[in-house]
This record gives C-alpha cells, structure tokens and sequence, in this order.
C-alpha cells in the first residue's frame, strides 16, 4: 500500500444506497428519545435483516414534529457533504410520517424538499429523491405511490425503489407501479440479492428491468448472472458495513465485491443505513479500499459509475465526472485523508 494515498473523502461521487431516517445522526436520534421519553436500549443494534426491519419503526416514531424531520434532512445533506458526495439519492416516504404528524403527503414531502433544498444552496450537494414501495403494500398502494412520485418528477424525484423483506414474493405484482414510475422517467431500483440469494435478483430483472440494484452481491453465487448483470449494465449499489453486519457475507475479506468487479458488473458504494451500521460513504471507500488493495484507478472508476447510474441531471453528471478526473489527476497526497 503507498504511503500516500488520495483522500476517498475528496473523490466526487453519487450515494444511491441511503435509507433517509435510517441514516440519522445517532446523537440526533438520542436527543429526541430523550425529549420524547423514549428508552433506546439497544435499538440501533441488529444482526439480520428481520431485526432491522422490526428495529425501523422506532427511529421512524421519533419523528414527532414538523422540525424534527427538517433537521433529519438537512442533517442528512450536511453528512453527505464532508464525504465528498456531490449527488445524492436518498430513499423517502411519505406515508407514515404523514399519519404520525397529521399532514398530507404533499405537505410532508414539501418539509423535505425545502430542508433538503436550503442545505443544497448550503453545502452544494445536489439531491434527488427516491420514493420507496415495501414488500409487504399491496399493489394498490405501490401504484399510488409510484404516481406520487412520477407527478413530481419535476421537483427532484429520481427513482422508484423496492424495500422490504426479499422473501415477500410480491414483486409481480408492482409491475404496474414500475410502469407509471418508468413512464414519468424515473429509474427503478429494487433491492435484491441480499437475503433473497440470486434467485431474486434474476426476479427483479425478470419482472421490472431494474436500471439499478440495491444490494445484488447474492448474484456473485451464479456465474451466469454475473455475466447478465454485466452485459446489461445492471448497476448493483453495494453496501459493505451493512452487508457483514447482516450476515450476507462473514466478514469484508470475504464480500463479494472482487466477483462483481472481475465480472465487469457496475457496481457502487453506499451506507445503506448509517444509524445502524456507523459507516458513511466515504469510509466505505476507504474500508474496501484497504479490504481489497484496490487502486485509486478503480476507486475512481466506481465513483464514475455511480456518476453515470445515478439519473442526475446531465449538468450534475459531467460535474461529478470532471471533479473525478481532476481527483486522479492530482498527485497522491494533495488531499488530506478525513
């Protein structure tokens, strides 16, 4: 390893892989619990899916005021501003905050457009909102906000993503939902591979042909997969922390980030959940970059695909893309390592 490095902090890039409340500053979320008399315990520590998806709702039911979720989203912008994010796509949804704070959704996706909005002009770290469908809502309530989304395409939604617990086989019948969010110019970006196994990752690309997927490192399990990943330009927005966390691979020596990347299948680095899993983006780049031994060349080359994927405005992407170059072009050592 070279005794100087480009700081991964410097490196302009896209975070595609972030779950909004999820990602909280763990202090924030303490200093709620304590004015709201909530007892946290142990609420942010989790070793499976199953666990986190039943941990959620407590952060989500501190969320209590108009203010608080503000503060969660400029809080959110200004982190991803000191990991030299320079696009951001975080995932949102409007529903239960709707009904824990007795606003519309529209009203509840305004809060997050104007914080979001104030501390992009502050920060200048762009954002684009993906909304998210669960697993287990019925295909009624997906298409509803599939529209939502698409009706406000203009305003910043970028995506339609899929989350939830893999095992739930309702994929088939969000093919509508994907088919409103497709036809308003949203990206769709299921999650798959990560409990699911392979299988279903070659469902999501079966059934809603997925521009991006969130985990798909299962997919490493089946060589022919790989191999379609690739030759379709099937972006997989990887999530390191989060998947040793889990238990989707024992330990970051053995994720399968090397087969995804021999295979020639775009991949990014994400946190997924920062409240549970501590790391934000740039410390994922840097714990796969010593995990691997991997070279600023190819940090730099999974920074532009994140660029590429991440369906931000043509302006934003030839940004990223220039800053990227003009990282790799610097010496080693002009930038100071966070």
């Amino acid at each position: 390893m070279p005794a100087e490095r480009r700081s991964v902090f410097a490196l302009p890039k896209a975070h595609l892989h972030a779950h909004l409340i999820l990602s909280a500053r763990p202090e924030t979320m303490a200093e709620l619990a304590d004015r709201y008399g909530v007892d946290l315990g142990d609420a942010w520590t989790c070793g499976s899916l199953g666990e986190l998806i039943q941990k959620s709702p407590i952060a989500f039911g501190l969320i209590r005021t108009p203010d608080d979720l503000a503060r969660l989203c400029r809080e959110f912008v200004e982190d991803e501003a000191t990991q030299g994010v320079a696009y951001t796509q975080p995932m949102m949804g409007v529903g239960f905050i709707s009904r824990q704070l007795g606003l519309t959704p529209e009203e509840v996706f305004a809060i997050h457009e104007e914080a979001m909005g104030a501390a992009s002009e502050a920060t200048g770290v762009q954002v684009g909102f993906m909304f998210g469908i669960l697993r287990h809502e019925s295909p009624e309530v997906a298409e509803a906000v599939a529209r939502f989304a698409a009706e406000r395409a203009d305003r910043g939604v970028a995506a339609l993503g899929v989350a939830g617990d893999e095992l739930i086989p309702s994929l088939p019948s969000f093919r509508r939902a994907v088919e409103i969010a497709r036809e308003a110019g949203l990206l769709v970006v299921p999650h798959a591979g990560e409990i699911g196994g392979p299988e279903s990752v070659l469902e999501a690309l079966d059934l809603l042909k997925p521009d991006r997927i969130a985990h798909g490192v299962r997919a490493a399990e089946d060589p022919d997969l790989l191999h379609r990943l690739a030759d379709d330009g099937v972006t997989c927005d990887v999530c390191p922390t989060s998947n040793v966390t889990l238990g989707i691979c024992s330990a970051i020596e053995a994720h399968q980030i090397p087969a995804l990347l021999a295979a020639g299948v775009p991949i990014t680095l994400n946190a997924d959940d920062q409240l549970f899993f501590g790391p934000k983006v740039a410390e994922e780049y840097a714990l796969v970059r010593d995990a691997f031994g991997l070279t600023d060349e190819q940090l730099a080359e999974i920074a532009r695909t994140s660029a590429r994927a991440s369906g931000a405005p043509a302006g934003t992407v030839a940004s990223m893309l220039g800053g990227i170059d003009a990282w790799l072009a610097a010496a080693p050592g002009s930038f100071t390592e966070s």
